[in-house]
């Protein structure tokens, strides 16, 4: 902990820095930017406060499942949430009520720890997913808040930089109340460092009841006339490394089917400059997201490099890449774009998701593929509409067909309930 300790305290000297960096990039504003660092004009009159942290948007859909239980169950307390990025701040500030409470969270400064704890004084803390703050974790112990995570997760990256510090992981996992991990390589990973046994259980992962939010952007019916939907395959968060691959898979898959679209989802979207060069390279005609362009019928491929758009994209191709699992990133949800019924590729790198994936391609619910040539084989074999509805079909019994929603949910607020 004290190599941590230190670590953050050099890292106090890159705030100004990194201040003017986010200001530019349009990541915070001034007031986002000092929230960060635990000023707030919110507050709460109640003293019984429930803490929810989601780290980004696909954190913040699951806790959205968790709401209105929790709101229904414990009337007697405010709800403060917290997220960590503008795109699921503004989803998160549509649920602000006299009761439910939205700020940024703070950074994991120990000092930073301490003013948002004393201002907000939690009477305990539920963190969605992977989020794991050794301050946060840690100060939250040592003021008597319980800390909960819900539906767990932890990607084999995560878990080997924890392991090369077992000091540091022992004392900030033994730290968590109660942890619902989500598949059975949660439940081993943070069992090994340091959660209790008697503190788990693999609940399951609650992404399987999220449904589709309805798509009514304005730019939706421009983008399904020059992009056919049944022709339309979307390639969902590349990371570097993996766009080259994509562009030479179209390039084949075109050769045999030339009226074939891309919309183009990089993860990062400070990557389109090279993105773009790749494109240009390959010589195909393209639209850029950013630019505000919207894609005519000549263009062959639309760069989406815009946050908080996912199910705009979805929505709007018949089929999609789930990128991350070319490279040993470790994959990407494939519960979102199932629920947009848009069938799923992808390749092997998915340890982040590692059940769920072996489980789709298992029941055909989706198509592993790892090289160009094989990417485009499987793009042209889900063009045809048969082969499609039947993987679809199986991709959504596979990811969706679970009648525990409320057992699940209700197991959940009980223990909240017995540690509050």
């Amino acid at each position: 902990m004290l190599k941590y300790r230190l670590l953050m305290m050099l890292a106090w000297l890159a705030v100004p820095f990194v201040f003017v960096q986010r200001l530019i990039t349009g990541k915070d504003n001034f007031k986002t930017f000092v929230a960060r660092l635990g000023y707030t004009s919110q507050n709460s009159a109640n003293p019984r406060l429930i803490w929810l942290h989601a780290a980004s948007l696909g954190e913040f859909n699951t806790l959205e499942l968790l709401l209105p239980r929790l709101s229904q169950k414990f009337t007697n307390y405010d709800l403060l949430i917290t997220v960590s990025n503008k795109i699921a701040f503004e989803r998160a500030k549509q649920h602000r009520s006299s009761k439910i409470h939205v700020v940024i969270a703070p950074t994991d400064f120990g000092s930073v720890t301490n003013k948002f704890l004393n201002h907000w004084k939690p009477s305990c803390l539920i963190t969605i997913e992977n989020e794991v703050y050794p301050h946060r974790n840690v100060k939250c112990a040592q003021n008597g808040v319980p800390i909960i995570f819900v539906n767990a997760r932890m990607s084999a990256k995560s878990y080997a930089t924890w392991h090369k510090n077992p000091g540091l992981s022992k004392r900030v996992f033994s730290c968590i109340d109660y942890c619902f991990a989500q598949d059975q390589n949660a439940f081993e990973r943070f069992s090994a460092l340091g959660v209790p046994a008697d503190r788990m259980a693999m609940l399951g992962n609650l992404k399987q009841f999220q449904k589709a939010i309805p798509v009514g952007h304005p730019d939706l019916q421009t983008i399904r006339s020059a992009f056919p939907k049944q022709n339309t395959i979307c390639v969902a968060s590349t990371h570097k490394g993996e766009d080259q691959i994509v562009l030479d898979a179209f390039q084949i898959a075109k050769q045999t089917n030339p009226d074939l679209k891309l919309i183009l989802v990089p993860r990062h979207a400070k990557r389109a400059p090279e993105i773009i060069a790749l494109i240009e390279k390959s010589g195909f005609s393209h639209t850029v997201r950013s630019q505000g362009n919207l894609p005519s019928t000549t263009v062959d491929i639309y760069l989406a490099d815009t946050m908080g758009e996912m199910p705009l994209w979805y929505s709007s191709a018949s089929q999609t890449f789930v990128a991350g699992s070319l490279v040993p990133v470790g994959g990407h949800t494939p519960y979102e774009p199932a629920a947009y019924n848009s069938a799923i590729s992808h390749g092997s790198q998915y340890s982040n998701f590692q059940v769920i994936y072996e489980q789709l391609v298992t029941a055909h619910g989706s198509l592993q593929a790892d090289t160009a040539e094989e990417i485009a084989r499987a793009w042209l074999r889900l063009c045809d509409p048969a082969v499609r509805k039947a993987q679809l079909a199986a991709a959504q019994k596979a990811l969706f067909e679970n009648n525990d929603k409320e057992k699940m949910l209700d197991t959940i607020v009980q223990k909240i309930a017995s540690l509050l």
